[in-house]
């Protein structure tokens, strides 16, 4: 951070020499419905990344905003949003947005797929977004299970902690997890008992894109990312005191659940402070007799053991809002500690010794923000994102010793990292526009212990790349990028290691690549685009693939690297016909995705101190699939909604599948929605599983019924939304082809959950 931040501050100086003096004016107005002006809408600026909600009276404010086009986004549960281009050259803009009442889904923007906010519908790539109260209606505790209901997205689940996006059959190291657009410099990749650090209940919204997103966030992003938001650097509003309170309940786990938000407002000045916490107990299962498949010893249960889960956070933050633009920071410490299920500890232990573990983590966060609105005669606006991320990850698996059960230090994993990104985007030049960006990433990981799974390494990322597009006609938008990418892993020796290879490991290894995209998106008429998206991505093995060489207590194997492994390269093909009219929506997406260097991890059949040994190699691989949904308005009020989504995996080299791949799922829904009240009945299927990869076992399909209700009312400027939900309604013992324990354990059984979210 400290070497990022002079260089910024030089290209700083440098850019403002082009900028221009400019009218500095507001954009103003009033959203009404057919009963009048609403309250508790979102409307967003989105060239600026200004957000506000509407007040009792429908109005909303933004101040200090320099002459120039804008587009103003409005959405509200229960409406069609809008999206309205305006230009501001007086000293005030003043509109009227009257919504139209649907109960389609509205459209949210999404500000991941491209360097400009667009709505989904407007991207290149296959792109969705949820928004707050829409995730709190969603099944699940973790943020990956309350996306896994868009097509196209599945969650790995190992307990309710680590559980784990899977992107078109891609996940770990290939589908990137981004916190406010920055890594979060964590090591949920490692293995899948490893939990990513972000409470949901503190997530504002969620983007979520389908396909390798090679340009503006590096490596690893072969499958897609995932961008989760949080509001630890607050956003100046209208009113002096506004922000969230959410609770949030769950009979599966016996959860509790709750998040606060304030932030103080006033002159462009925003003060924000927030808390979250959430306090699970081991996950409810259908009662009966299950089969631990190692020891073939059958336990009577009612709860899978070892799931619970317990995460704090708190954050506080400052930004400062005006015609320049915007600059915030700040600070947020996160702790979670969560168990791994497994065999449960038991009166046969030497026959039947418990797989069960424990992980607890430990995370400090300080972040940076600007925009620089220059208006400028080369440099329109200038965007600078950091973060520094000091976590620690310990894991305690169950043992025995001579005074019982004890919890001994398996491994211990300390990483500082930071991260940052500078963007320049120019002003438009006839039909071009873009951006010139710079990326660094730097993870210096420790790892001791009883048994440390790998060495000591410093991995350094850099990166510079340029996105433009090009104007073709009113109808036609093209878009281009090239990046480069230097990426350099330089183990440690450590020599207090237990492990004698870690004392004395002292190897680099350098990656370089180009990587590029191409895009188009063509309005076949006002109300149809279809879009086509080409991408060469680049991911750097790990020093985990590379170099592991230990027992990992978490996954119950003894991984080992290996060190010749090649960078990954991918070449994607990402289609997508999308159609809206008022009572109809369609979306249609099909792809395929060669992997060369494809890096996987499979059992050999060996034992190292009787654990399965877990060896990193190489192969090619080839994705190819689609995701389709429809929803229908067939009478006011009520929306029909289906969707379904399926991926082949395959091991081109060896002509076998590819191991831990969804199934053929799909998704039916029937939701009454109006402005004040909703209810859904919501049946999910999934067809069996029987293209094996190594490690794979066989899978029966599934459907499982959830239904729910919500009321959502307004007064003086508060909203109070309200919601109760049923999953697994007919409490059905079913499994799921990606949960790691599907072959001892099932899927939670029936739960009611409960959700109340305040926004002031």
């Amino acid at each position: 951070m400290v070497r990022i931040l002079p260089a910024f501050l030089a290209t700083l100086c440098l850019v403002m020499l082009s900028a221009a003096e400019a009218v500095t004016g507001s954009i103003r107005g009033t959203v009404t419905g057919a009963a009048g002006p609403i309250a508790g809408a979102t409307v967003r600026v989105l060239e600026l990344d200004r957000t506000g909600r509407t007040g009792a009276d429908g109005g909303f404010l933004f101040p200090d905003v320099r002459s120039g086009t804008y587009t103003v986004f409005v959405r509200v549960i229960g409406y069609a949003s809008r999206t309205i281009p305006l230009r501001l050259d007086a000293e005030t803009v003043d509109l009227t947005v009257r919504l139209r009442e649907s109960a389609i889904e509205a459209e949210e923007i999404v500000v991941s797929a491209s360097p400009y906010a667009r709505t989904a519908d407007d991207q290149y790539q296959s792109a969705e977004s949820k928004s707050l109260v829409e995730l709190h209606a969603s099944p699940g505790s973790s943020f990956s299970e309350k996306i896994s209901d868009l097509p196209g997205v599945a969650v790995r689940s190992n307990g309710s902690a680590p559980a784990r996006p899977i992107l078109r059959g891609l996940s770990d190291n290939r589908v990137l997890v981004l916190e406010n657009g920055l890594r979060t410099g964590d090591i949920s990749t490692y293995d899948p008992a490893h939990a990513v650090p972000i409470e949901a209940a503190g997530i504002s919204q969620i983007d979520v894109i389908r396909g390798p997103a090679t340009i503006l966030y590096g490596p690893s992003t072969i499958g897609g990312l995932v961008n989760v938001f949080t509001n630890t650097i607050p956003v100046p509003s209208a009113a002096p005191f506004s922000g969230t309170v959410s609770l949030t309940g769950n009979t599966a786990s016996d959860e509790y659940a709750g998040y606060f938000s304030g932030v103080l407002s006033g002159g462009g000045h925003a003060f924000g402070i927030s808390a979250a916490g959430s306090h699970s107990q081991d996950i409810r299962i259908p009662e009966g007799n299950y089969t631990d498949p190692g020891s073939g010893k059958t336990f009577f249960l009612n709860r899978m053991p070892q799931s619970f889960d317990h995460v704090e956070e708190a954050a506080i933050g400052y930004s400062y809002q005006g015609d320049f633009g915007m600059i915030g920071a700040g600070v947020k410490h996160y702790e979670m500690n969560y168990g791994i299920p497994g065999v449960p500890p038991n009166p046969d232990w030497a026959d039947v010794p418990p797989g069960t573990s424990r992980i607890a983590q430990k995370k400090n966060t300080v972040e940076v923000r600007s925009l620089l609105d220059l208006g400028g005669s080369l440099i329109r606006q200038v965007r600078f994102n950091a973060n520094y991320v000091d976590y620690n990850h310990s894991e305690f698996p169950t043992v025995e010793d001579s005074t019982g059960v004890s919890e001994a230090q398996a491994n211990h994993f300390h990483k500082q990292a930071v991260n940052a990104t500078l963007q320049l985007q120019h002003r438009r030049f006839g039909n071009f526009q873009g951006i010139v960006g710079f990326w660094t990433n730097i993870e210096n990981l420790t790892i001791d212990g009883d048994a440390p799974l790998g060495p000591n390494s410093l991995t350094t990322g850099l990166a510079c790349y340029a996105y433009e597009e090009y104007m073709a006609g009113d109808d036609t938008r093209l878009q281009a990028g090239l990046r480069f990418d230097y990426n350099r892993i330089h183990t440690s020796p450590f020599a207090e290691s237990p492990d004698s290879v870690f004392r004395t490991l002292d190897v680099a290894r350098l990656s370089n690549a180009l990587t590029a995209s191409l895009g188009a998106i063509r309005s076949l008429s006002s109300l149809m685009t279809l879009s086509l998206s080409l991408a060469r991505s680049f991911r750097a093995p790990t020093v985990q693939e590379l170099f592991a060489n230990g027992l990992d207590a978490a996954s119950s194997t003894y991984s080992k690297g290996e060190a010749d492994l090649s960078a990954e390269t991918g070449f994607g093909i990402d289609a997508s016909f999308k159609a809206r009219t008022p009572g109809f929506v369609l979306e249609v997406s099909p792809y395929v995705n060669f992997i060369h260097n494809y890096v996987y991890a499979f059992l050999t059949g060996d034992t190292l101190q009787d654990f399965p040994v877990r060896q990193f190699s190489a192969t090619d691989a080839r994705l190819m699939g689609f995701e389709a949904s429809i929803t229908v308005e067939p009478l006011d009020n009520i929306a029909v909604k289906g969707s379904v989504d399926y991926v082949n995996a395959e091991d081109t080299k060896n002509s076998v599948p590819l191991p831990f791949t969804p199934p053929l799922r799909g998704l039916l829904s029937v939701r009454y929605q109006d402005a004040s009240y909703s209810g859904v009945l919501e049946l999910r299927l999934a067809a069996s599983q029987t293209r094996l990869g190594d490690g794979d076992t066989p899978t029966a399909g599934y459907g499982v019924l959830n239904c729910g209700a919500g009321i959502r009312l307004t007064s003086g400027g508060l909203v109070h939304a309200l919601s109760v939900h049923c999953d697994n309604l007919l409490d059905r013992v079913y499994r799921d082809n990606l949960s790691v324990v599907k072959d001892f354990i099932p899927q939670p059984g029936r739960s009611f959950r409960l959700a109340y979210d305040l926004l002031f």
